[in-house]
């Protein structure tokens, strides 16, 4: 039997793929959910509190590695049990933004936060857009139909939210609104 000589064995070589836009829609969804989720905890593992209005904020970074992730929560340390701090008027006084919360989670970590996307349940008030812009995130991304999730949102935090828009649109920052549904098929025309 003749001994076949074999070369050196040679790896294919590897390409590196673009992600489909598909793909990053699914990712940017599984962002949203996860923040939702997060923000739909027991507040004792760092859900909202807030009765009506439980938003979630995650930090991703560029190679998207999830940095940080939080809800509008009271501080820590601070007693969420007490009653007076849920009554009208008080609530946004003790519970503070779930943007707010990510950023802390963030510098608790020693994480840089530049250059990083922020994906959040609802659209930035005035102040957390702000502070985004002031972090130097470039890209928020948000549920296409984020304030109809919000129903029992009060009008001063929509007006908050409309000037929150006018920031980040000034100072260059994306909001991205994404379709969190997934995709239903068509109706067959048959």
């Amino acid at each position: 039997m003749k001994s076949v000589k074999k070369g050196p064995k040679t790896k294919p070589e590897k390409t590196k793929r673009k992600p489909r836009a598909v793909d990053q829609l699914t990712q940017h969804r599984v962002w949203l959910a996860r923040a939702a989720a997060f923000a739909h905890r027991d507040p004792v593992r760092g859900g909202s509190p807030h009765p009506h209005v439980q938003v979630g904020a995650i930090l991703v970074d560029a190679k998207g590695k999830m940095i940080a992730e939080s809800s509008n929560r009271f501080s820590k340390g601070l007693d969420r049990r007490r009653p007076e701090r849920y009554e009208n008027g008080e609530r946004s006084l003790w519970i503070n933004c779930a943007e707010q919360m990510v950023f802390a989670e963030a510098a608790r970590k020693g994480s840089k936060i530049e250059g990083s996307s922020l994906y959040v349940t609802l659209e930035p008030c005035a102040v957390c857009a702000g502070l985004i812009v002031e972090t130097g995130i470039k890209r928020v991304y948000v549920p296409v139909d984020s304030l109809r999730r919000y129903a029992k949102l009060k009008s001063k935090w929509k007006h908050s939210i409309e000037i929150g828009l006018t920031k980040l649109t000034e100072a260059g920052v994306r909001l991205i609104a994404v379709d969190t549904e997934a995709a239903r098929p068509e109706a067959d025309p048959a």
